[in-house]
């Protein structure tokens, strides 16, 4: 009997290792671990914390590659991960090491709270290998108060931004925001801007190469330019040339910076927060971070930064495509205590978490129930800071165009999430591809390959990695 009990304590008083994604916009959620372990008794460790493409590496220097038998490799040790941060990109080529969450682990009254198009995206072969934390889809937002000046309308087309980015990086305009200059970015290895640029976005590594796969979907003429019915690659140069053609007359043209092949995603949200540049597409978790950081000055005396956000621009196929993804947490087989583990998955997905992160971060959640309550309460925000009819109300216009703001982005998203997004196909070695592609879309984008040669190289590359 008193073992029994012993087993019971030590099974409740269990630790629980995960290892997460960081960064200001995702670790709101982790603060919340300490709630899940006044509830249960359970501890929770972080053995690893770090961005996308650094937890990437960690759990793949620490799980087996698939159709490898470490039966006989005593240097092989199972690692000791209870749950882990994943995204539908990089699960395919995780699977072999994760917990199918069939019926009997994830009930289907659990499922059905989920958005269908999110629950789908989780699943590998049929088979539901994560649950979703948040969407992941990119809309464009816009410094109104810069194209005023120089007389511009927000971009409708791709062209139309090119033009119109080109037309703020000529002008020269000066780094202020509310009669203040701006600060440095802290920690860049970039050069730092010294007049308004016009666009920006990720120059190197998976973020080009998202670039450049919403740009193509936008460009093909046939779904089948990028990637055939069985998902093997095929990068057609009728696709490929104008898209690499593009980014290079973004360079060129001086719409974008001159070194925007040093450029990732921090570095791209601050300086749009920061007043650097004039037109950004950003993710929804960056999202109140930069209206806390940049809409803040808008009250300040000599004015300030007038922030619009809209849907992608059209595409040449009269398209809108924005690349697109899902954070999601998994668990792994190596997990050891799996009930644990599972209340630990439910926890960091339900409600109460999703809300704390659509409303302390921007992030877009995945739950039903949370959507429409984000809907709703945004709504209710525009009509309680607008003024009531033939009542003339000259203060709170602060809170009236914050109010505004965050309704246009949710509509852009809800839009962008139903209409426009560009998910990558479900490959095990997609991951590899972005990783083989990327240079070779950035020595095109600065001179240094022909767009038509650069197709050439990325189609015969892609092939081998396939």
């Amino acid at each position: 009997m008193a073992s029994s009990l012993q087993k019971q304590e030590q099974e409740t008083q269990c630790t629980l290792k995960i290892a997460v994604v960081g960064g200001p916009q995702y670790d709101r959620l982790y603060d919340r671990l300490a709630v899940f372990e006044a509830e249960t008794g359970v501890h929770v460790e972080i053995v690893y914390r770090g961005s996308h493409p650094e937890l990437n590496d960690f759990i793949t220097a620490t799980f087996p590659p698939a159709n490898t038998d470490h039966t006989h490799n005593s240097s092989y040790k199972t690692p000791e991960l209870d749950l882990i941060s994943t995204h539908v990109k990089y699960a395919p080529s995780q699977a072999h090491y994760l917990q199918e969450l069939d019926s009997s682990l994830v009930s289907q009254e659990q499922q059905d709270e989920f958005l269908d198009s999110a629950l789908e995206a989780c699943k590998i072969q049929g088979k539901l290998m994560q649950l979703p934390r948040m969407v992941d889809s990119r809309v464009l937002f816009y410094r109104e108060d810069v194209l005023e000046k120089l007389g511009l309308a927000p971009p409708k087309t791709w062209q139309e931004l090119l033009q119109c980015a080109s037309t703020i990086g000529q002008a020269a305009l000066p780094l202020e925001v509310g009669g203040q200059s701006v600060p440095r970015l802290p920690n860049s290895a970039v050069a730092e801007p010294k007049t308004m640029q016009g666009y920006v976005f990720p120059g190197k590594l998976s973020g080009l190469f998202g670039t450049f796969y919403e740009l193509a979907m936008m460009e093909m003429r046939h779904p089948e330019a990028l990637f055939d019915r069985n998902d093997r690659p095929v990068f057609e140069e009728s696709t490929v040339v104008p898209v690499l053609t593009y980014m290079r007359q973004l360079v060129a043209t001086g719409a974008v910076p001159a070194d925007i092949d040093q450029y990732y995603f921090d570095q791209v949200s601050t300086m749009f927060t920061e007043g650097q540049v004039a037109m950004v597409a950003d993710w929804p978790s960056y999202y109140r971070d930069m209206k806390q950081l940049l809409l803040k000055k808008a009250g300040e005396k000599g004015g300030g930064a007038e922030v619009k956000v809209m849907r992608y621009p059209v595409g040449a196929n009269g398209s809108r495509s924005a690349y697109s993804g899902m954070h999601s947490f998994a668990i792994p087989k190596s997990c050891r205590h799996l009930q644990k583990a599972l209340r630990l998955l439910q926890f960091l997905v339900h409600d109460d978490q999703q809300w704390l992160e659509a409303t302390e971060s921007g992030s877009f959640p995945t739950k039903k129930a949370v959507l429409q309550r984000l809907v709703n309460e945004t709504e209710e925000a525009v009509a309680r800071s607008s003024p009531s009819v033939g009542v003339e109300r000259t203060t709170g216009s602060d809170s009236r165009s914050d109010a505004q703001l965050d309704s246009e982005r949710l509509g852009c998203l809800r839009a962008t999430v139903e209409e426009d997004m560009a998910m990558f196909p479900h490959l095990l070695t997609y991951p590899e591809l972005e990783d083989a592609l990327y240079p070779m879309i950035q020595d095109a984008m600065m001179g240094r390959l022909s767009p038509k040669e650069a197709a050439r190289r990325m189609q015969t590359r892609a092939l081998q990695t396939f």
